[in-house]
């Protein structure tokens, strides 16, 4: 009995410890830079290298400013009054710390993934697929809000040429719970269309759509300016510092559309040259647009006068320029259309990226042989936005937004500061310590904790600088030649982020900030998809727990065929045979597994995937 105990006793032990290293090796394997690009056998299931500079930067522009910039700019106005020029340029400048780590990151690894793809090469399967999950529910709702508005400007902008189109036709509210719209689901066919039949349609449409739209935001600029009054603009800040900074909290997100031009990476001509400059550049004119808009607002009407719902038609009526209402209908549904756009090429580019990896079903990472697009990918886009946007209005859904973009832009900031570092685990450790209290810090200031909470948190913050300064932040990335994507890139041909550690540590500090500024509820939907990804991970690694427990051939032997080892019964003394498998898809860090029996046991040596694990770890599964 005793004998029987301590043996159920110590295989409990190994079942825990098996089911504990398989979740490490699932969860936390890196994926290869030498197989970035995906498993692809043949020319025929690439994508094409067709976008040039000027292509990259109409993405960027026409992913930013949709009807934001004629509705977001009179409810900032109204908090900070003709100071919120500065707070739009304050919130450029924040963007602009994660566009240059972006411009690194994607100048360096030039294929389709962006934000999921570099987390996946430094940090591992697990954080990439949270980060992925989000962004792609984050693009899902965005795409169904989007095409709900583009379909209310849009009947209003028929009803200004005298084209009379009943309201319904945009929003029809059937009960409290069902709110019905036509249109959407049109636009939502008809762009999907558009990006199924190739990148070059595509690239054409945006180009055609985005420099109608800045046209007409410069027409607006200069019909407004010959109505402005000077005196409009003093005081600069009526309400203080305090409401600029709130205000650059609510702009801040009107600037995130160069995630889109990130995941256009591996179909950019020349990837190390264009992506910086057309992340940094599309920046800047989204930056310099806002601003004018910005001060023509403020100098047509007093701050306090503006209206939140139609600042700028309102402000164009008040000024006798009678052409504005209509100039806005055409400009917001036109923005809407660029925005709609990018953001579904965006989101088929990611779902292809995470499908080369096998997290999700590999249909959707099908790229045709002819049009050179992930066609299912595209269409399954287009379906999920349309189901969400027909019978819903999933405005409501709007408060649960950017979380995902802030949990992207975070783990870019943290990839390069990890590649720049060679992955050293104490800089990391203290990069972690910052994040922390950086998060923390901002908690007290968003929860006005008492003043000098506040300050402690602030020092404490900063403290950590010291010795994060202390570690070398100059490491190049490996590089690999030849086919398959151009994955990595030469250090000499590549753009290189600047002052590396400050600049990634501005904007990593920058992003947390900003997303304690968030609805709660965004944060509870982060927690809930963690969650959900991480049950998941668990699922999988106790299944192959149980697959290399009992023998058996069921269960989920994934982790053990990218460890590149399998487990064999031999004969029931303890020992076990191994057999090399060399599929490992690319996944792995750079090495795969092997099993070598022992007395008593196995010895697994997995260093190659797990470096704290280097040299082997003993498992008793007899």
């Amino acid at each position: 009995m005793v004998s029987s105990s301590s043996s159920t006793q110590h295989r409990g032990a190994s079942d825990i410890s098996l089911f504990w290293k398989a979740f490490v090796a699932y969860a936390f394997r890196v994926k290869n830079i030498q197989s970035a690009g995906g498993n692809r056998q043949h020319d025929e299931e690439e994508l094409i290298r067709s976008l040039s500079v000027l292509d990259l930067i109409m993405m960027g522009v026409g992913g930013s400013i949709g009807a934001g910039i004629f509705v977001l700019t009179g409810i900032a106005a109204r908090e900070a009054g003709p100071a919120i020029i500065i707070s739009f340029g304050l919130a450029a400048a924040a963007c602009i710390l994660n566009a240059l780590c972006y411009a690194e990151m994607s100048s360096r690894f030039a294929v389709s993934g962006s934000a999921y793809l570099y987390t996946i090469l430094a940090f591992g399967e697990f954080p990439a697929l949270l980060v992925g999950i989000n962004l792609l529910f984050d693009y899902h709702v965005g795409a169904a809000t989007i095409s709900r508005s583009m379909s209310v400007y849009f009947v209003k902008m028929l009803n200004g040429w005298h084209v009379q189109i009943p309201s319904e036709f945009g929003e029809y509210e059937v009960n409290s719970a069902v709110n019905v719209s036509v249109l959407a689901p049109f636009f939502l066919c008809v762009f999907t269309i558009i990006l199924v039949r190739g990148v070059k349609e595509s690239k054409w449409t945006n180009l055609v759509l985005t420099s109608l739209k800045i046209f007409i935001v410069l027409l607006v600029v200069i019909g407004g300016a010959s109505k402005v009054e000077a005196s409009n603009w003093t005081p600069l800040a009526p309400k203080g510092a305090s409401s600029i900074f709130s205000a650059t909290s609510t702009v801040f997100f009107s600037y995130i559309g160069f995630d889109v031009v990130a995941n256009a990476a591996e179909e950019a001509r020349n990837p190390s040259r264009d992506l910086p400059i057309a992340i940094v550049s599309s920046l800047g004119i989204c930056a310099l647009l806002y601003c004018l808009v910005s001060l023509i607002l403020t100098g047509l009407v007093p701050y306090q006068d503006i209206s939140e719902s139609a600042p700028l038609s309102d402000a164009l009526s008040t000024a006798k320029l009678a052409w504005g209402q209509q100039m806005i209908n055409i400009g917001a549904t036109v923005g809407l259309g660029t925005t709609l756009l990018t953001g579904m090429y965006a989101q088929s580019r990611l779902y292809l990226s995470i499908t080369r990896d096998g997290l999700l079903p590999q249909i959707l990472g099908h790229v045709s042989g002819t049009l050179r697009v992930p066609v299912f990918a595209q269409i399954w886009c287009g379906i999920i936005a349309a189901l969400l946007a027909t019978p819903f209005d999933v405005e409501a859904l709007s408060k649960f937004l950017s979380i995902g973009i802030m949990l992207a832009y975070s783990l870019v900031c943290w990839s390069i500061l990890s590649f720049r570092s060679a992955h050293n685990r104490p800089a990391l450790g203290w990069i972690g310590c910052y994040s922390l209290l950086a998060l923390c810090m901002s908690i007290s200031i968003r929860l006005q904790f008492p003043f000098y909470v506040s300050v402690i948190l602030v020092a404490a913050t900063l403290f950590t600088w010291i010795p994060i300064f202390r570690f070398p932040f100059d490491a190049a990335v490996p590089e690999r030649s030849g086919g398959g994507g151009m994955i990595a890139q030469s250090s000499q041909t590549t753009y290189r982020c600047p002052f590396v550690p400050l600049i990634p540590l501005l904007g990593l500090g920058s992003n947390i900030f900003m997303a304690v500024q968030l609805h709660w509820e965004a944060w509870v939907r982060l927690g809930v998809v963690s969650l959900l990804v991480l049950c998941l991970y668990i699922y999988r690694a106790w299944s192959v727990r149980a697959t290399a427990m009992h023998g058996s051939g069921s269960g989920d032997t994934y982790v053990y065929d990218k460890l590149n080892f399998s487990v064999v019964e031999n004969d029931g003394k303890g020992s076990a045979s191994s057999s090399s498998n060399n599929n490992n898809n690319g996944l792995g860090g750079g090495g795969g597994g092997e099993i070598n029996p022992t007395d008593g046991g196995v010895h697994l040596d997995i260093g190659g995937i797990i470096p704290e694990l280097r040299g082997g770890v003993h498992l008793d599964i007899g």
